[in-house]
């Protein structure tokens, strides 16, 4: 049944291949209405309204001949560029192609046309006016037809095969920005994970409840890493959940030496923003700003401007310049993998639209900044 199946579908597919070859496109045969029809009519105006030239109501006849099988022609011309695939070819194989094959076409249609009206021409010759001059005339202005159908015809081609193009190497792009994105977001996990159970193994030492307690918080916050980790985007509700799962693991660490304020308003829940990114700068606050201290604040916030949602967290301590923040003003000194990934990210996600930096407010606090346009992302 298979076998039937797929010979019926190759049929469809080959009867359709044949049908679009000798048939055409509806659009197709549009603009061949329209071109064509177009042509006849500036012709005849031109026949009508020349200055000394007798009008007869038979050049009306032959003009409508001329044209339709010039129609006819072309058709066919289109029918043998389709069987050897000349709009595939480079323009500097296709030129002299395409002059040769309009010269072809050209002469074959006043050879026939000519002979199908010679006692036609005949009789005008008869009138004063040379008939194998009316012949040259006749056959130097189908040439010019059909050198301005083809350059229609291969034009419109090569238009449609630039754009295939231009769409084929977006798409490329889109699909090389996605893959270096998701291999960023793969690797926040493992760092995240890491010291995660850093904190675990801290805590089994000194207290096993807290330490049980962390591994609550520990599987809550990969659940909703699960949640998110498919994702480009995510609100910043639902990375509140990861932020406050993360929070308690480092509150059963630090206890009192950790203190933490922060100030995200109601109205800015809904704003959107890669996973993890929230939880980034928290934990790299903690990170640089807790130590051996005996007590630190760490104070993170967000709220929403014309510019996006920005998210801003501060931590004690000092930020060091470093050569790679010398030479690029984007990237800063005492970043880890998990800040530098989130810059990133920002970057393939939004461009030049988004940014994350560190600055010392004084000699002793240091904030991370982060602007997360609310429009679509660049992927």
């Amino acid at each position: 049944m298979n076998i039937i199946s797929n010979s019926m579908n190759d049929l469809r597919s080959n009867t359709l291949s044949l049908t679009r070859l000798f048939l055409g496109y509806p659009s197709y045969w549009a603009c061949q209405v329209g071109g064509w029809t177009g042509a006849w009519i500036i012709t005849l105006l031109h026949l009508v309204t020349e200055p000394g030239h007798k009008y007869e109501p038979v050049f009306s006849l032959h003009s409508v001949g001329a044209f339709l099988s010039l129609a006819g022609f072309s058709h066919l011309y289109r029918i043998f560029i389709k069987m050897n695939n000349w709009q595939a070819l480079d323009w500097r194989q296709l030129l002299p192609r395409a002059v040769a094959g309009a010269f072809v076409i050209a002469i074959a249609h006043d050879l026939i046309v000519s002979t199908i009206l010679s006692s036609d021409l005949a009789r005008i010759s008869s009138g004063g006016i040379m008939a194998d001059a009316h012949v040259a005339l006749f056959a130097l202005g189908n040439l010019v037809l059909i050198s301005a159908w083809s350059a229609a015809y291969f034009g419109y081609h090569f238009q449609v095969y630039f754009q295939k193009m231009q769409v084929n190497e977006l798409r490329l792009q889109v699909a090389l920005r996605e893959a270096e994105h998701r291999a960023l977001t793969a690797q926040v996990n493992p760092h995240f994970l890491f010291n995660s159970l850093n904190t675990v193994r801290a805590l089994i030492d000194e207290s096993p409840d807290k330490a049980r307690e962390a591994v609550t918080q520990l599987a809550r916050v990969f659940r909703a890493s699960l949640n998110t980790s498919r994702k480009d985007l995510i609100t910043l509700r639902e990375e509140m959940e990861t932020v406050r799962s993360y929070l308690s693991l480092e509150r059963a660490r630090f206890e009192d030496r950790l203190i933490i304020r922060d100030d995200i308003p109601d109205d800015v829940l809904e704003s959107r923003l890669p996973p993890f990114l929230l939880q980034t700068l928290i934990e790299n606050a903690i990170k640089y700003g807790v130590g051996n201290k005996p007590s630190s604040e760490i104070s993170y916030g967000a709220y929403l401007d014309e510019n996006g949602l920005n998210l801003r967290v501060t931590n004690p301590g000092r930020l060091m310049p470093s050569p790679q923040m010398a030479a690029s003003p984007a990237r800063n000194g005492t970043t880890g993998l998990g800040l530098e990934n989130s810059r990133l990210r920002l970057q393939l996600l939004f461009g030049p639209h988004a940014f994350l930096h560190l600055t010392c407010l004084s000699d002793s606090l240091v904030q991370a900044e982060a602007l997360i346009p609310q429009l679509k992302p660049a992927l």
